[in-house]
């Protein structure tokens, strides 16, 4: 059974609770797709993305809950939403059907997880080894060690490319611009060699991935 409703104001006492359990760190709204292109009817701390009422749904929310009415789903979470204002999101969509179960509605959760990432950054930092001081025993351990810079980076850039659950050949330009970007501020490809292994990932071409970095300058 799918959660309904009449009209979308019914919502609002709910995203109300939701906004004052989450605190300043989340941004909440709700978003009539009836309308798209001026869907914020109600939202809660929109200066983390800089949007307000009146504002437009975005093009990857908005085709993942297609997607998840389409299965049949009553909500999507856990994605990467656009990186707004400066600020990255982890996202929780959830639909709301009237009483003729179409989906009028989605009432989003936005979790910002900037300052968690430069937390974790300064984390993993302060938590790191000194290379110099591991003692290497044998050319099998040197080989090791000289192939996991290269696995490591393939998986973050797998993990980039999954935090937006969408099929690679869906990619837009700017899912593929925005997946950059994250790894770019990962500090990826301040390692050498970084570019000709993130490209093949993304199946692009390695003068496309230079082009995609020299647009983020």
């Amino acid at each position: 059974m799918h959660f309904t409703v009449d009209n979308l104001e019914q919502v609002f006492p709910l995203a109300e609770f939701i906004a004052d359990s989450f605190g300043p760190m989340a941004e909440i709204v709700v978003h009539d797709i009836t309308r798209p292109e001026n869907s914020i009817v109600f939202i809660r701390n929109g200066q983390l993305s800089g949007r307000s009422l009146g504002d437009g749904i975005t093009d990857q929310t908005l085709q993942l809950a297609t997607r998840a009415d389409q299965d049949g789903a009553d909500f999507v979470s856990d994605y990467r939403g656009r990186r707004l204002n400066k600020h990255e999101f982890r996202v929780s969509s959830y639909l709301i059907r009237n009483q003729e179960q179409t989906v009028i509605g989605l009432l989003c959760i936005s979790i910002n997880i900037t300052e968690l990432q430069q937390a974790a950054h300064v984390l993993q930092t302060l938590s790191s080894i000194d290379s110099d001081d591991v003692q290497i025993s044998s050319e099998t351990s040197r080989s090791h060690m000289s192939e996991e810079p290269a696995e490591n980076i393939r998986r973050i850039t797998r993990d980039e490319v999954r935090q937006f659950n969408i099929p690679m050949d869906k990619l837009t330009k700017q899912d593929r611009l925005d997946i950059i970007r994250n790894i770019k501020d990962r500090g990826i490809f301040l390692i050498k060699g970084a570019v000709g292994i993130v490209a093949p990932e993304l199946k692009i071409s390695i003068p496309t991935l230079y082009r995609y970095l020299q647009a983020l300058k």
